[in-house]
C-alpha cells in the first residue's frame, strides 16, 4: 500500500531490536520495511543509544545526512562497546533470544493461572520480551507499579514486565515461576513489599554470572 502512494516504511524496533536480530520476531527489512530505527540497550544488550539500518537505496540516502547536529558526537567507547554486543549478538543471539520468549510465556502463564490480568491470552499472552497486566490504565497500575518496586521488582505503570535481564542472568522457566509467585505476593496476597524484598534480593544474588556473551 506505501508502494502504491510512493510512500517509505520505516519500523521503530526499538524494544524488539534484539528478538529481531536473534530471529525470534519479524524482519523488518526482508518483509518490505526501507528502514529500521532500533535502541541498542532493550532486548539488544548494547550500551545506551541507537541505530538505523536500512536497504542499500535508502542507506545511501540516509548516510550523508547523520551528522552531529542529529546524533551528537562520536563517543569511542559506545562504539567499541556496541562492536563487541554485536559480535556476541552474532554468536549468541538465536540462543538468547529463543529464552527470552520462551521466559516471558512462561512468566505470562504463571501469573494468568494466578488470575492476574495478562494480555492477549487468545494470541497465547506474548511473542516477545514482555508481559502486560492490564490494570485498564495508568492509575492503577502505578499502584501496581510502586509496590512491586518496593519489593525490588521493577515494571512501569502499564503494567509491563519485561525478561531480557533476568534471562542474560542465567533464567529460565523455573524462575520465572518464582517470580510470579513473589509478585502475587505482593499485589495478590497483600504482603507487605518491604518483606518480599530480601527475598527478591536473595533469590537474585544466586544468579550473578551473565550469559549469552564471551567469557
Amino acid at each position: 500500500m506505501a508502494r502504491e502512494v510512493d510512500s517509505h516504511v520505516g519500523y521503530d524496533g526499538s524494544h524488539v531490536l534484539g528478538l529481531i536480530a536473534g530471529e525470534r520476531f519479524q524482519n523488518p527489512l526482508r518483509e518490505g520495511c526501507a528502514m529500521l530505527f532500533g535502541s541498542t540497550h532493550k532486548s539488544f544488550f548494547g550500551p545506551q543509544g541507537g541505530i538505523i539500518l536500512a536497504d542499500k537505496e535508502h542507506g545511501e540516502i540516509l548516510k550523508p545526512r547523520i551528522h552531529s547536529t542529529f546524533v551528537d558526537n562520536a563517543h569511542w567507547n559506545r562504539i567499541a562497546a556496541l562492536t563487541l554486543t554485536l559480535a556476541e549478538m552474532r554468536k549468541f543471539g538465536k540462543a538468547y533470544a529463543q529464552q527470552v520468549v520462551k521466559n516471558a510465556r512462561a512468566l505470562a502463564e504463571t501469573l494468568a493461572d494466578s488470575n492476574f490480568p495478562v494480555a492477549c491470552p487468545n494470541l497465547g499472552f506474548t511473542r516477545s520480551h514482555q508481559v502486560f497486566l492490564d490494570y485498564g490504565g495508568y492509575k492503577k497500575g502505578r499502584v501496581v507499579a510502586e509496590k512491586l518496586e518496593a519489593a525490588n521488582i521493577i515494571a512501569d505503570c502499564g503494567v509491563r514486565l519485561g525478561v531480557c535481564e533476568v534471562t542474560r542472568k542465567g533464567m529460565k522457566e523455573k524462575e520465572m515461576e518464582q517470580i510470579a509467585e513473589f509478585i502475587g505476593k505482593v499485589v495478590k496476597d497483600g504482603e507487605q513489599p518491604e518483606k518480599i524484598k530480601p527475598q527478591v534480593v536473595k533469590f537474585v544474588g544466586e544468579f550473578q554470572k551473565i550469559g549469552y556473551c564471551f567469557e
